[in-house]
Order: structure tokens, then C-alpha cells, then sequence
């Protein structure tokens, strides 16, 4: 783990500071609290960062903290003060994943390489020249939120270029630990985003998802975690796992939060007539629906008895809320088959071209190409370093860069395997998938990656076809281990509808409770 310096806090904020329980409010507790003076956003984030002090040296969530974010706040303490308050964000602390430029912000993406031109020690390479990766602008993301007046608290922890579905196994920053107990994997990549929202050391977190990376750490640490539509929030400016899979959204601590973030962050919608995400969401949204369950077989094997169990729970309780539920919507298809047959993960990889295009786009002295990354440091992105652990880039046909007609073919099955789900959903009348987060519960710190990246019921799938996706608290298995569900939607764009279902199961149920750390 780095090395932590606290941060020194003014005397005059911590009393202030002191009584905001930082864990417990919601974006829009806060959005009252600052109308009516009852604190204002430097003391707010002088109470999250009284947190970071507390607990950063325990979980190590971040990689770089904002220096100025006091400063920052106290120009939002002034815009409110003025009348001047720009939105449900404003005054907001947030932490982003240290994959999301800043600029004049080092982005590491986890990677000692990219944090130092000093010599760096690589336990694969040995010693080598590394490279200081300075964007020299803000991702388009990142200056959304700075628009709305939301406050940096600074960027999280993750796994060498995010290539780990475990754990945040930094080879610059080591390993962020969860908070529910440290000896339980905190998910990845984006785990350090959740550690920071678990405990209140920010209000929202930003994280990136290409295979499970929002999801398994929301779930991991007792989170909701939103996975939106291919294309509905921006990725320029952030450092690629896979373009054809990448998205970026919230890690919250409520649906509402998430959805309010998700408001300033996302694309904006050509219907004028669509509700704002945190409008649509409902009570009573499961009355009347159709929910698809998971189906041992179709997704993954068979679920762990104690999640089979717990799973089980749920499944009452959505229909409690008066939701139809359908055991059987793909078994009795081809869309096993069908997906069997598609290009594979690995085969279907842009890895090289997204790094080309990111590299390019940074301007200034970086490299603008993996060759003039080589040329400077003396080894290939992706090939060789640190980035390959547990296996994940063992077979280098992953790095292989393919032709755009083989590109234009990937994503011609990717619309046809998508078309193949809506119509069977169509058919029959299903509005929604309801799934165990995984088949297994929550592995240990040490465990199997690959193991646990296949024990997700769907998340493959939901990358690749671009669907969005939400998980939710679901309680806790008998030894405290955080359990959750997903809810998947029928199409791209049915993000709205999701939302409202992780609402009404939210509000039903509030299963979620604080760490004890």
C-alpha cells in the first residue's frame, strides 16, 4: 500500500464537519441541507475527508487525492451563498476511478509504469523506464460533473488497467480491502470507487464496466451499482479496457443517488419527452410485471445452496410486489446455442485500437501510439507487464488488433445476438431479467479470478449485447458476506424501467446496512 498523508483540516470545519453523519446522507438530504444552511459544501467535504483520514491507511481506496478540494468546495459554499446553486450535484463530493482523466491529474490506471518516469521495478519485467501519463484535458465525463458543481475528492484504486474481476491488486498503489471485512474480495475494478462510497468517504463514486466492473464491487460491498446502456454516458477521455463494451456509471449508495448522477453524466436523450432518470423512479414498478429468472445452465451452473436459498428469498419478495415471475424464458430457446456460437470474448477484443486511439487523444509530450509508448518505456501495453494477472491476457490473441471489416462483422453479431434476446423476451412478455449477482458467495481476498469471474450469473452477456444493468443490496448470508441482485433490461435504452424495478425493490425491502468499520 502507498504510503498516506492525512489531510490537515481548518480548525474552524471540524466541529462543523464532526456532526455531518457523512454515511447516511442522501444526495438529496444534502441538496436540503445546503438550502437551509444547515452545512455547506466545504463542511461537508471537510467530513469526508475526516473519513479519509480515518480509514484510507485501512482500505486504501485511492490512488490520488485532490489537494484542493477544500478550495473547490468553499467556491461551492460561495455559489450557494449567492443563490447560485447549479443542481442536485452541487457542492457533492464524488470520487472517479483512477481510469478518467483529469487535467494536469497523473491517470496510472492502476499501472506504476504510468505514474513515475523514474525507474520502475515490474515483478514480470524487472526494472524499466516508466512514463508520466499527464492529460492535458479533463475526460468528457469528468467535465460534466465539474459543470454541475460536483466536488473531486480525488481518483480510486484499481487493478493494472483494470484487468482483474477480484480485487484492486495496484501494482502502483497495492491491493484496496473491503470494508465489510477485509479478508472478503472487494470486487473489481472498480472497487476502490466502492470502498470510498461504503464508507462514506465520498457520496457517489465513478466507475468504468467492461465485464463486470461495476457490478461486482457495488455487490461486493453492499452497493447499488449501475451499468447503463452502451453509449449513454461518455468514454472519451478514459482510459480503454474494450471499446466495443466499455461504460462508465454511478456507485451509489442509493438507486435514487445513482439515478441522479446518472442525470448529469449521460447523454442527453433526443425524446424530449422522457422523464429524467431519478423522475421515473416508482413504487409499486414490480405490479404487473413479467420478471425472468435465472435459469441454472443458460448463464452459469447451478447456484451455491446458501445462494439458491437467499435468492430464493428474493424472489418471494418481488412477487409480494405483485411481479409475475417466469423460471423459464431461455431454456426452452436456441439462445443458448446461439450465444455458444458467437464470436468469443477474446476474438472479439479492440483492446490495441482503443489504447491507440486514448494515447493519441492525451496531446502534449505522451505518446500518441503504443509504439511510441515502447520506444519511450521499452515494453508493450498490455504484453508482458503486470497487466496479464491470473491469466487474464495469458492468450495473446487478446491483443491481437483486428481489421475493421472484422470489426464491422463483431458488432453485426453483437446486433444480431441482441435482436435473438429481444424477441424471445418479446414473445414472452418479459420486462426484465431478476438474477443472483453471482452463483457462488462472495470468494475470500485470495481467491480464484477466473473462478470468479465465471460464478457471475450475467454480466458477459450484458456487456457484450450492450444492455443495461443495476445491482442491489440483497441482505447478507449467515457469515456477513454481502449478497445482491441484479436486474437486467430487455433492450438498449430501457434503462428507465430498470431503475424504477431497483427502486421499488430498494424501498421495499432496505436491506443494506453500513460496514461496521
Amino acid at each position: 500500500m502507498r504510503h498516506f498523508i492525512p489531510y490537515t483540516i481548518p480548525a474552524p470545519l471540524l466541529s462543523s464537519a464532526a456532526a455531518i453523519d457523512v454515511e447516511e446522507l442522501s444526495i438529496s438530504d444534502v441538496g436540503e441541507a445546503f438550502t437551509q444552511r444547515t452545512f455547506l459544501p466545504s463542511e461537508l467535504a471537510a467530513a469526508c475527508l475526516m473519513r479519509i483520514n480515518h480509514l484510507e491507511p485501512y482500505l486504501n481506496a485511492f490512488i490520488w487525492l485532490n489537494p484542493d478540494v477544500l478550495d473547490d468546495a468553499r467556491r461551492a459554499d460561495a455559489e450557494i451563498v449567492e443563490g447560485k446553486q447549479r443542481g442536485p450535484l452541487h457542492g457533492v463530493p464524488l470520487v472517479l476511478k483512477d481510469n478518467m482523466d483529469i487535467a494536469g491529474v497523473r491517470t496510472t490506471a492502476g499501472y506504476a509504469g504510468f505514474a513515475s518516469e523514474d525507474r520502475v521495478v515490474d515483478s514480470q519485467l524487472g526494472a524499466f523506464n516508466g512514463l508520466d501519463l499527464m492529460p492535458g484535458h479533463d475526460a468528457e465525463l469528468v467535465s460534466r460533473l465539474k459543470a454541475a458543481g460536483a466536488i473531486i475528492l480525488g481518483k480510486s484504486n484499481l487493478p493494472d488497467f483494470g484487468l482483474d474481476g477480484l480485487r484492486a491488486d495496484s501494482s502502483h498503489a497495492g491491493d484496496t480491502l473491503n470494508p465489510y471485512d477485509r479478508r472478503y474480495a472487494p470486487g473489481a475494478s472498480s472497487s476502490g470507487s466502492a470502498a470510498a462510497v461504503a464508507t462514506g468517504m465520498g457520496m457517489v463514486g465513478i466507475g468504468t464496466d467492461t465485464a463486470g466492473s461495476i457490478l461486482f464491487p457495488a455487490s461486493a460491498q453492499s452497493l447499488v451499482g449501475l451499468k447503463p446502456s452502451f453509449n449513454l454516458v461518455p468514454t472519451a477521455g478514459i482510459f480503454p479496457g474494450l471499446a466495443n463494451h466499455d461504460v462508465a456509471g454511478p456507485i451509489a449508495r442509493t438507486v435514487t443517488d445513482a439515478a441522479i448522477t446518472l442525470d448529469v453524466i449521460a447523454n442527453e436523450s433526443t425524446d424530449v419527452s422522457a422523464l429524467r432518470y431519478a423522475d421515473s423512479l416508482r413504487r409499486g414498478s414490480f405490479k404487473g410485471k413479467r420478471i425472468g429468472l435465472f435459469e441454472a445452465g443458460i448463464w452459469a451452473g447451478a447456484l451455491h445452496p446458501e445462494v439458491q436459498s437467499h435468492y430464493s428469498k428474493m424472489i418471494r419478495i418481488i412477487e409480494d410486489l405483485g411481479a409475475e415471475t417466469v423460471p423459464v424464458v431461455f431454456g426452452d430457446t436456441d439462445w443458448k446455442s446461439r450465444w455458444s456460437s458467437r464470436k468469443s470474448f477474446v476474438d472479439t477484443n479492440c483492446y490495441l485500437a482503443g489504447v491507440d486511439a486514448y494515447l493519441a487523444a492525451l496531446g502534449g509530450d505522451n505518446p500518441n501510439s503504443r509504439l511510441a509508448f515502447r520506444a519511450r518505456t521499452g515494453f508493450d501495453i498490455g504484453l508482458g507487464t503486470t497487466a496479464p494477472l491470473h491469466g487474464l491476457l495469458a492468450n495473446t490473441g487478446i491483443n491481437v488488433a483486428i481489421s475493421g471489416a472484422e470489426m464491422d462483422r463483431v458488432i453485426e453479431i453483437a446486433k444480431s445476438l441482441l435482436r435473438h434476446y429481444q424477441t424471445i423476451l418479446k414473445d414472452k412478455r418479459i420486462d426484465a431479467l431478476f438474477m443472483p449477482r453471482s452463483i457462488n458467495p462472495l470468494p475470500d481476498l485470495d481467491g480464484d479470478t477466473p473462478k470468479y469471474l465465471g460464478d457471475q450469473s450475467v454480466a458477459t452477456e450484458v456487456n457484450e449485447l450492450g444492455l443495461p444493468a443495476i445491482t442491489v443490496p440483497a441482505g447478507y448470508l449467515d457469515d456477513g458476506r454481502p449478497i445482491a441482485v441484479d436486474i437486467v433490461g430487455t433492450s438498449l435504452g430501457s434503462d428507465r424501467e430498470i431503475h424504477s424495478l431497483a427502486f421499488d425493490f430498494e424501498q421495499h425491502t432496505r436491506l443494506r446496512r453500513r460496514p461496521a468499520i
